[in-house]
């Protein structure tokens, strides 16, 4: 009987566990104005567009494109781009695509769309073995370097999209602050510039340097 109910408590934390795992693949839950006005609270340089097209093209992946910008925060640096990166703005590449050490350029796209949707098409690779949406062509350079459907969630990257362990943790950690956010009507919209907060973004804020995948 005491066996019987060890097992069924392990089963519950089992399960407990898994639940509390963030999948890749969802709907959205925070909007495009608020997704913007929260990166831009510490970088007042930030393109609205940026955000447009992580939710835009999130709802045509059925991705999460409100946490995958929270990840591209991490990648770099809330869009500046510094920290000794050799990736360039110009570059749209908001994750470290192709990166393999410090210094590296890594891939390069023609536009904020092109970027965006080459990164969300690699988080698609992680979290799925489905074909792309009919009519999308594949920009995403490593999409077959990944195990098709290796890491449905967000805490899967853990050590696969970076080797920082606590990758999804850094990443989660700023979306639940950007759930937080308090949105302000765009008409009397003024950026107040946040300090970043560093505990948020541990180790190095380009996290992705080395792929596994």
């Amino acid at each position: 009987m005491f066996r019987l109910f060890l097992a069924l408590l392990v089963c519950a934390a089992a399960v407990s566990c898994a639940s509390a795992r963030t999948p890749i693949l969802g709907e959205q839950k925070v909007e495009v104005e608020k997704m913007y006005q929260f990166v831009a609270s510490h970088n007042p340089e930030f393109p609205r567009e940026v955000a447009q097209a992580f939710y835009e093209i999130g709802e045509l992946y059925g991705i999460r494109g409100d946490i995958a910008l929270c990840q591209a925060v991490v990648e770099t640096g809330w869009f500046r781009f510094d920290n000794g990166t050799a990736v360039r703005p110009s570059d749209h590449n908001y994750c470290g695509l192709g990166v393999k050490k410090r210094g590296q350029r890594g891939c390069r796209f023609n536009s904020v769309e092109e970027g965006v949707r080459a990164m969300l098409q690699h988080l698609y690779a992680y979290a799925c073995k489905d074909p792309l949406p009919a009519g999308e062509a594949l920009l995403d350079p490593r999409f077959s370097f990944v195990s098709r459907g290796v890491a449905s969630t967000w805490e899967g990257l853990n050590g696969r999209w970076a080797m920082n362990h606590n990758y999804a943790r850094n990443i989660l950690a700023i979306y639940k602050r950007m759930e937080r956010h308090t949105l302000i009507p765009p008409t009397v919209m003024t950026i107040e510039v946040a300090i970043p907060d560093e505990a948020y973004l541990e180790e190095e804020v380009l996290a992705s340097e080395s792929f596994f995948e």
